[in-house]
């Protein structure tokens, strides 16, 4: 299952993004997978895993996003907000952590539904060298729509964890933090598959992030 699941990855990024890009989005995986001692490249499906929550496909299966694209929307954030928590909701094995701390964020938290990703997030948490000695990662086994948001979180990150019901929980609960502490907040959504979402919620977009044809993902504001 897993081989038909990276052959179809891979033409349909050579359909959408062309050659060159998925070149470089391949290139790139092996590179910083070395560069930060991590192992974070595989697809893993959840229906045998042990859960938080509820089972439901509404939870999607595990896949890292694309090294190449998570340092480019990583330092697209403003230096102001990099001091701040960034709360990654379906963080898997952790990659889009260590890459955020590499960019500069300081305060990270991953909250993940399944307890064998988040062992694996642990583990490569143990060899991870950070960037700045100060920098905080915690890793959080809980389901995203129970998760208690800090109230000075200002930057979330989506992989598309999630169908559109539980993300509109979660992105609920997100700005009823911004409305019991008032700040100007980030959401990273990578492979938007439910933009609509964020923007019947009012959310503004500050970036889009696109190869050729196919868009990679959206950073909005509020």
């Amino acid at each position: 299952m897993k081989v038909f699941q990276y052959i179809y990855y891979f033409f349909r990024s050579l359909y959408y993004r062309g050659f060159k890009t998925t070149f470089k989005l391949l290139t790139h995986e092996g590179k910083y997978e070395k560069q930060l001692g991590i192992k974070t490249h595989s697809i893993v499906n959840l229906d045998s895993l042990t859960l938080a929550g509820e089972d439901s496909d509404q939870n999607h299966h595990y896949q890292g996003a694309s090294y190449y694209i998570l340092y480019s929307v990583f330092n697209h954030i403003p230096a102001e907000a990099k001091q701040k928590p960034l709360i990654d909701f379906g963080c898997g094995k952790g990659r889009a952590l260590f890459v955020a701390e590499q960019c500069g964020f300081t305060e990270l938290i991953g909250v993940e539904i399944a307890k064998e990703l988040l062992d694996d997030a642990k583990a490569n948490k143990l060899v991870y060298r950070p960037k700045n000695s100060k920098s905080s990662i915690t890793f959080l086994f809980n389901d995203a729509t129970l998760f208690q948001i800090p109230h000075h979180a200002a930057v979330f990150y989506f992989f598309n964890p999630f169908g559109a019901d539980i993300l509109q929980k979660v992105v609920h609960n997100i700005k009823e933090s911004v409305k019991e502490h008032p700040r100007k907040i980030y959401c990273i959504y990578l492979n938007p598959k439910y933009k609509a979402v964020f923007e019947k919620n009012g959310f503004k977009v500050f970036l889009i992030e696109k190869s050729n044809r196919y868009l990679e993902g959206i950073i909005y504001t509020l």
